[in-house]
């Protein structure tokens, strides 16, 4: 279930350059994208996304995502189960959760967690960030080699795939569909890498390894790289002129068709339409 991962991290980090000409919804006025500690601090919202995920048209697994933002702080939780045909050929759960603090520039993550169940077995990652550090614990546990290499590549800059999501979505980048951005998962590093696609005016995005694969997994990058996912948002505001932006679609611009698509949003109980 390659193709789940992949997904989920392209949900995850999406929103760190999307663009704003290309929200579904009026232009955000530049002026209200820079914000103050302040109206963080104001924030206290429980928004649920409810996602359905497609291989060749036929439902494969379904990702429920929930974030919670009060006084400055935020809990984030993800969870994909197979469906249908993934049930047959795989049968599994991804659980993942992060929690921080939003600071004035930047997100400081506290913890993330990522439990996952399949057919092969069982699969834990947790980090807990401190004095600038990853303090990693993997089961099962990461070789010695990998471990280096991937603590080598570390730096505080490069965080969790969930606490992610609030930061790229709180903290708005004004570049439009360009630019990368460095991700850990706890045991792997790799690049999301954005740009626009002028012949269609959409937005796509790159998945590279850098640290923490398999040989043959850096070969095959190599010698077949990757396709870009093209991503539609649409733009949903909060108060004080926050406003944050929500995936609707992501799908495979080239190959197998797959894709994830957004069925139901609701924000502090209340059902909204996207």
């Amino acid at each position: 279930m390659k193709l789940i991962n992949a997904l989920l991290f392209c949900f995850c980090f999406l929103l760190y350059f999307c663009p704003n000409s290309l929200i579904a919804d009026e232009d955000i006025d530049e002026k209200k994208t820079t914000y103050l500690i302040e109206d963080r601090y104001y924030l206290d919202h429980q928004i649920n996304l409810n996602y359905e995920i497609k291989s060749l048209g036929l439902r494969i697994a379904k990702l429920d995502f929930e974030v919670n933002l009060t006084e400055s702080q935020f809990f984030s939780s993800a969870v994909i189960e197979t469906q249908g045909l993934g049930d047959i050929f795989s049968n599994s759960t991804w659980t993942f959760s992060a929690r921080g603090t939003l600071k004035k520039s930047e997100i400081q993550p506290k913890f993330y967690n990522n439990h996952i169940e399949t057919k092969k077995g069982v699969g834990h990652i947790s980090i807990v960030y401190r004095n600038g550090l990853h303090n990693i614990l993997a089961r099962p546990t990461i070789a010695d080699e990998k471990r280096l290499e991937l603590h080598n590549n570390l730096n505080p800059d490069i965080i969790d795939p969930i606490s992610s999501i609030l930061e790229m979505s709180i903290y708005p980048s004004k570049n439009i569909c360009e630019g990368s951005k460095k991700i850990t998962d706890g045991r792997r590093i790799f690049s999301l890498r954005y740009e626009l696609l002028e012949n269609i005016g959409q937005c796509s995005l790159k998945y590279i390894p850098l640290s923490g694969f398999s040989d043959k997994e850096y070969q095959k990058e190599r010698e077949d790289p990757s396709s870009p996912f093209l991503i539609q948002l649409a733009k949903v505001k909060l108060i004080n002129n926050f406003s944050i932006l929500i995936p609707t679609k992501i799908s495979t611009s080239e190959g197998m068709n797959s894709s994830i698509e957004l069925k139901g949003m609701i924000v502090n109980g209340e059902s909204l339409s996207f």
